[in-house]
This record gives structure tokens, sequence and C-alpha cells, in this order.
């Protein structure tokens, strides 16, 4: 079943073939659903196997939502069918969706205007809205998320001491079509995990060479009088 922020979807032991040691080595599976095919990650987590990166594209690109219900079958090797049901138990059929979408996405071709890149450093600052939290696109180049969604070591240096999380990243498709742009998932904890409100003045850093993304410091908002 659909969870809500899943990045990792168990599979049965019993289903995996018993001569491929994944616990040593990451494959990319084929999971079809309704004759689209797509690649999808499948890696060894605390000890369990499991789809991970590529599953977000079906997830967004199907508009699946929490509680649906995900039926694979096991194929050939690591080959998987996939079929939906919604919450009432009713199959879901996508005949006519595009899934030339769900392609990997290109490098984005547009820049943030408040950057300022120190060599394999970048700095911008961003104001924290409610819902969620994009990349800007220099720091997604240089964390290639184009090459595969992952998670991102946090560092949120402005706490003492100082706090080191993972979050997951998620991609979503421009407006104008054009590319995709990449943000945060689970975006409400990491405000509060970080000690972050809505409207606060948030300072970032990406350091390229150790790939982590650092909460540097936070100006609070503060409500002006009348």
């Amino acid at each position: 079943m659909l969870s809500p922020s899943c990045n990792f979807y168990d599979i049965p032991q019993s289903t995996l073939p018993k001569s491929y040691d994944y616990s040593s080595n990451d494959v990319t599976s084929t999971v079809m659903i309704d004759n689209k095919t797509f690649n999808v990650s499948i890696v060894t987590y605390d000890g369990k196997v499991g789809f991970t990166v590529g599953m977000d594209v079906i997830v967004s690109l199907f508009q699946l939502e929490v509680g649906c219900l995900l039926l694979f079958t096991k194929g050939f090797g690591h080959f998987f069918y996939l079929k939906v049901f919604g919450k009432n138990g009713v199959e879901i059929n996508y005949p006519d969706l595009d899934a030339d979408e769900a392609e990997v996405a290109p490098l984005d071709a547009e820049n943030e205007p408040d950057e300022h890149i120190d060599g394999c450093v970048t700095r911008f600052v961003r104001i924290a809205g409610e819902d969620y939290f994009r990349l800007p696109d220099p720091v997604s180049r240089k964390a290639k998320l184009h090459e595969g969604l992952k998670d991102l070591n946090i560092r949120f240096l402005h706490m003492d001491p100082p706090l080191q999380i993972t979050n997951g990243t998620r991609r979503e498709k421009r407006t104008n079509g054009r590319g995709y742009r990449y943000a945060l998932t689970c975006w409400k904890k990491f405000m509060k995990a970080a000690r972050i409100m809505v409207c606060d003045q948030v300072h970032y850093s990406f350091d390229e060479n150790e790939q982590v993304l650092s909460v540097e410091r936070v100006v609070p908002y503060v409500k002006r009088s009348n």
C-alpha cells in the first residue's frame, strides 16, 4: 500500500532471485504498468531489499494517492509487472497517459538570480514557505539529481550543537514544460527539525565536494506593526 513520503518499497525475499547478492550490489529493474516501462533501482536498506529511485517517477506521473494498493507480479530476472488499485479496491488503468514524461530529467537550464558561487560552495538565501522547498538549479545540477533522485546529507549549522540528517528529493516538471526542477521531500518535517518557521529568512550553502546541503543561518521573521 502506498504510504505518505515513502521512498522505499519492500520486496518480499521469496520473490527475488536466490542467486543474486543484493547486499553488495544494487540493480536496476524494469517495471511495466499498462505497457509502459520504467527503470527502478533495487537496493538493500536496513537488511531489506526494495524499490527506490524510479518509483517516485511512477507515483508522480500516475498521480498515485496515499492508500492506493500497488500489486507487483515478478517476471523474468528483474522484470516486474505493476497494477494499481484505488482506495475502493478497483483497478486503475492508464491507457492514454504519455510515459515520455518519465524519462530521466535533463539538466536544469535556468539559473537563480541570487546564488553566490565560491569554488565548490554555492550559497543562497530563501524565505521559508509553508509547503515546499525547491533547490536552486546550480545546486540540483551539482548534486547530480538529473542522474537520479537520492537522499541529501543535511547539516543544521545554525543549531548548537550542529545536527546532521538525510532528506529525500523529488522532481517536478516546469510549468512551461521545458525540463525539471528539484525539491526536498517532507518539507514540514525538515522545518520542524531545523526549527524554521514560515517566512523566516534561511541562509543555505551546498558543498559540491562533500555533497552536503547546510543551513548556515536563520533570521526569524518579525511581523511589522502598523
